[in-house]
């Protein structure tokens, strides 16, 4: 079966300042991943990983130097103005850092509208009754609509670009540490409610993370990133099968060691 998104031979590097003339520094190499349609993956890793960076790859924001982005089993890379179209409204993402990826200008009614305005055919009466539903969806009140980012917590904001990104009824959501905001409970809530989506509509979704626990309670299979190599993989069982040191490391750090293991 052809994946809905995949990375096949991914690699990055970034040239580093100074005078001199050094060689870029490498951040991700020979990444091999893919994602099914409904299916849901979570991507572990200590800061500094290259998780962002895959995120951004997988999305399109940058290029890969080595490696192809595969789109329903299509190169991104070629894919003509119609195809980027059907691209960007089936994979979306949501940022880490909410008020970065927000207009401050712009009400949260309008935010959300966008992309019902650029990506979709819906009629204008139509777009408000999802604007409406979205705000649902990710627990928030229907005042929030006539705000301003600046007028809410980071928490809000945060929700309403989780809202924004399944505006499309994407295929794909891509969530780059994108609960990292939110309270404990919250992040269970918010999880739970994309948890539901995923149920009804079969949206898959990459959980970008270094939080084990999100990924165990969420995913249906785990991928360990270290220094911007995919090291181990297993499904989200109990008794999560990982073994490498950098994954023994994340597990170590949340769950109490013990008979059986975590």
């Amino acid at each position: 079966m052809t994946a809905l998104l995949a990375a096949q031979g991914l690699g990055k590097a970034y040239a580093q300042g100074g005078w001199r003339r050094v060689p870029p520094r490498p951040v991700l190499a020979g990444i091999d991943l893919a994602i099914a349609a409904g299916e849901c993956v979570a991507l572990i890793g200590r800061s500094g990983s290259g998780k962002s960076t895959l995120a951004r790859l997988l999305m399109g924001l940058e290029a890969p130097d080595e490696g192809t982005v595969l789109f329903r089993g299509a190169p991104l890379a070629g894919l003509d103005r119609g195809g980027l179209t059907t691209f960007r409204a089936a994979i979306q993402m949501v940022l880490q850092d909410p008020l970065s990826a927000v207009n401050p200008r712009h009400r949260v009614g309008r935010i959300l509208a966008e992309p019902l305005r650029h990506l979709t055919d819906l009629p204008p009466a139509s777009r408000a009754a999802r604007v409406a539903k979205l705000l649902e969806m990710v627990g928030l009140d229907p005042e929030a609509e006539s705000r301003l980012p600046g007028q809410l917590s980071g928490g809000q904001v945060q929700r309403i670009g989780l809202a924004r990104a399944l505006a499309t009824r994407p295929a794909l959501v891509i969530l780059d540490e994108a609960v990292s905001n939110l309270d404990a409970p919250r992040q269970v809530d918010i999880l739970d409610r994309l948890a539901d989506l995923r149920r009804r509509h079969g949206t898959a979704f990459l959980l970008v993370t270094h939080d084990i626990r999100l990924a165990r309670r969420f995913a249906d299979r785990v991928v360990v990133l270290s220094e911007g190599r995919i090291v181990d993989a297993a499904p989200c069982r109990p008794g999560l099968a990982l073994s490498h040191p950098a994954a023994r490391e994340l597990l170590d750090a949340v769950l109490p060691s013990g008979p059986g293991g975590p």
